[in-house]
């Protein structure tokens, strides 16, 4: 039957469906040790920015591959931001309790880093995949990006509070079934449709990642 066809539309969906909860199952293995989140995410979009593409044909080999080659910027810059976070929110809840009007000072400098906090968190790791650079200027490249793109950006934001809402407010079985089987992999392929859209203006031969 046409159906079955491996180049009909149906089983190229199935495919299609398969890798992205081959990839959620690899993303979440290596994502337990928690120090190896950073570069499981780095892997995971990896894969995603070729998927949109249609570049990539073995998900677990280039997972793998990913998840190795930028192991090391990723662990880092993953400690970096999980430390910055830290910071963050200790300084927001000391603030109120500086006498006035260091506190309104406190809390106006804690929302300005605070944004850029959450614009380079949000392509760090997409930025790594796609492209080779010191962990110094991978920081400084993914949030003048995110600055330069900022209708994107506001985009990818809206996304990620819409799937946080979600989780939020819907069963948590559910929720918690879906992020397990396919989630995580269906978002960051998702995003990998703006991701790659933006990548596009930077990137050449002398500093794209394909691997």
């Amino acid at each position: 039957m046409q159906i079955f066809n491996l180049d009909s539309p149906v089983m190229r969906f199935l495919t299609k469906a398969a890798d992205l909860m081959i990839l959620n199952l690899l993303f979440l293995i290596c994502c337990l040790p928690i120090v190896t989140i950073g570069a499981a995410t780095t892997a995971l979009y990896s894969v995603t920015l070729k998927m949109v593409k249609n570049e990539e044909s073995y998900v677990a080999k280039g997972f793998f591959s990913a998840f190795k080659s930028n192991f090391k910027i990723s662990t880092v810059l993953w400690i970096l931001t999980v430390l910055a976070g830290i910071i963050i929110y200790v300084d927001y809840y000391v603030s109120p309790s500086l006498p006035s009007p260091f506190n309104q000072i406190m809390l106006f400098l804690i929302t300005v880093l605070l944004v850029f906090y959450l614009i380079t968190w949000l392509y760090l790791f997409p930025y790594i995949a796609r492209f080779e650079n010191s962990w110094k200027n991978t920081i400084k490249n993914a949030f003048m990006i995110g600055m330069a793109n900022l209708p994107f950006t506001l985009l990818l934001v809206l996304f990620v509070g819409i799937l946080v809402f979600l989780s939020l407010y819907i069963n948590f079985a559910i929720v918690g079934l879906v992020w397990i089987l396919c989630g995580f992999s269906i978002a960051a392929y998702a995003m990998s449709f703006i991701f790659r859209r933006i990548f596009t203006k930077y990137e050449g031969p002398e500093n794209t990642e394909d691997s």
